[in-house]
């Protein structure tokens, strides 16, 4: 898939070169000079529907040429996915230590989890946030009524605006609980969109999208732009640019960058084009450098 194919215009290669300059930063506490990017959502096999390890990733965004890489294991609450208990926290703390033992001087290297948001397991998630501790947290809506959104098994039975009004309600509710200060792909809903309903996109959820994207600025948190759906032909990230200048116009300046990776090939896929454009919208990508740096 060319520029063209990703939105990004004939004169894609040079923005993407200056993107890795103007997104250049510079940590004092080590005295490094970043001009590369963050990978902040990847999954190893801690995740149940992953293929690589740790070191396969890790290996992956080294000859990529990443700055850095932040695993984002899948922590699920309801009993029917497959993630359900499925990390084992304290081995894979102990794992990413022994990464960024191997992987430091090359690439620095974060622990995180992605975490499904389900309404009626709220009190779950936050019982699980408190008493455990991660570099990053992501919160994601993968589920409606213990269904994958991500599946032509959602639409069964439903009208476009069923499959819409219960997928954002959800998406508002994460929104409005306080849980995450990062979320997850938007628009996932759009990743098995049924033909007969028409194109998907901003201009049939644009209501409802406003809000949310509202009330994820007002809680101070960020979104996530996640290169998985340039990846899945979908012709843009999550959320689509669209999205993401409605995001600026509304207040947004922030996001974090993922390739939602399930295996080592996908890591940091599109992030150069990527990046370059979202430049020129005028959003900063963050780094975690930005945050830990004095």
């Amino acid at each position: 898939m060319g520029p063209r194919e990703l939105g990004l215009g004939s004169g894609a290669s040079g923005h993407a070169a200056r993107a890795c300059a103007i997104l250049g930063l510079r940590c004092r506490k080590r005295g490094a000079r970043f001009t590369k990017l963050f990978d902040y959502h990847m999954h190893s096999t801690y995740s149940p529907d992953a293929r690589s390890t740790l070191d396969e990733m890790c290996e992956s965004a080294v000859r990529r040429g990443l700055a850095g890489v932040c695993f984002a294991e899948h922590v699920d609450f309801d009993p029917t996915d497959a993630a359900y208990g499925y990390i084992n926290y304290k081995r894979y703390l102990s794992d990413v230590d022994r990464c960024r033992d191997k992987y430091g001087d090359r690439l620095d290297i974060k622990a995180g989890v992605e975490v499904t948001y389900q309404a009626e397991f709220a009190d779950d998630i936050r019982d699980f946030l408190d008493t455990h501790r991660f570099d990053h947290v992501l919160g994601s809506v993968h589920l409606i009524d213990h269904v994958f959104v991500g599946s032509p098994s959602y639409f069964v039975g439903k009208s476009e605006a069923e499959a819409c009004e219960s997928y954002w309600r959800e998406t508002m509710s994460m929104a409005r609980s306080g849980l995450f200060t990062r979320i997850g792909h938007l628009d996932y809903i759009k990743t098995r969109w049924p033909r007969e309903y028409g194109p998907s996109g901003l201009d049939r959820w644009r209501g409802p999208m406003t809000d949310i994207l509202q009330m994820v600025i007002e809680s101070g948190a960020i979104i996530e732009v996640n290169t998985s759906a340039i990846r899945r032909q979908l012709g843009g990230p999550y959320p689509d640019w669209e999205t993401l200048e409605l995001y600026r116009q509304l207040g947004g300046s922030g996001v974090t960058m993922g390739s939602d990776a399930h295996n080592a090939s996908d890591v940091g896929q599109y992030f150069p084009e990527v990046a370059a454009r979202l430049e020129r919208m005028g959003l900063a990508v963050r780094s975690e450098c930005e945050a830990l740096c004095p």
